[in-house]
């Protein structure tokens, strides 16, 4: 037991360590630099991870985990128009203060996964499995107030998810090149609840 506690020590110790150099200097951070700042050696990454891009990929889990720890367990009463606004707060929340640097590391790895089919499949495999947790979120909730019994369907939800991700991804990632940041939030709330609608439309789901 004390062997994987250490080794999970060990694993989040080069997680934030590489958070936080990534988030200064890029996706170009050296290993040495990243296991000095943790108090390892290189050797734990290898035996932590395998390799630097496993430790990059693990990085962006490790960010997206914690928005979807930030989203879980919404009240199921609220409607789908209070998800969003609460979908849109918290990635607004994780956004803020992003540095240039964090934003070029996600678009670094994106493309990075054009040129490797390995790391493009745990990419897929990832981003789908973040994508299935929003689309649970907004699964049976409340279109109108009005006529609390109709919801929406799984199809919807997806489909929603969809569309919410796509806005604040793009928001997410245009954030910290901003010079005026005032009324972003607002900005992508309309923005969600406008793909929300068209989203919602017959045939939209698929």
């Amino acid at each position: 037991m004390r062997r994987a506690e250490a080794k999970a020590a060990n694993r989040r110790a080069l997680l934030d360590a590489a958070t936080a150099l990534i988030a200064r200097d890029g996706a170009g951070v050296r290993l040495e630099t990243i296991a000095d700042a943790a108090g390892l050696t290189t050797g734990a990454i290898y035996s932590i991870f395998g390799s630097k891009s496993d430790l990059l990929v693990a990085v962006l889990a490790d960010e997206i985990s914690r928005v979807d720890l930030a989203t879980d367990g919404y009240d199921p009463a609220l409607s789908l128009a209070a998800v969003i606004d609460r979908c849109v707060q918290t990635w607004i929340a994780t956004y803020s203060g992003y540095s240039k640097t964090q934003a070029a590391f996600e678009l670094h790895l994106l493309l990075s996964a054009v040129e490797s089919e390995d790391l493009r499949l745990r990419l897929t495999e990832m981003l789908d499995a973040e994508l299935g947790q929003l689309a649970r979120l907004f699964e049976n909730r409340i279109i109108d107030p009005a006529r609390p019994a109709v919801r929406t369907s799984p199809e919807e939800g997806m489909a929603i998810a969809k569309a919410v991700k796509a806005v604040l991804t793009g928001f997410g990632l245009r954030e910290p090149f901003m010079a005026d940041v005032s009324g972003l939030a607002d900005l992508a709330r309309q923005s969600c609840l406008a793909l929300t609608a068209l989203a919602r439309r017959p045939g939209a789901a698929g």
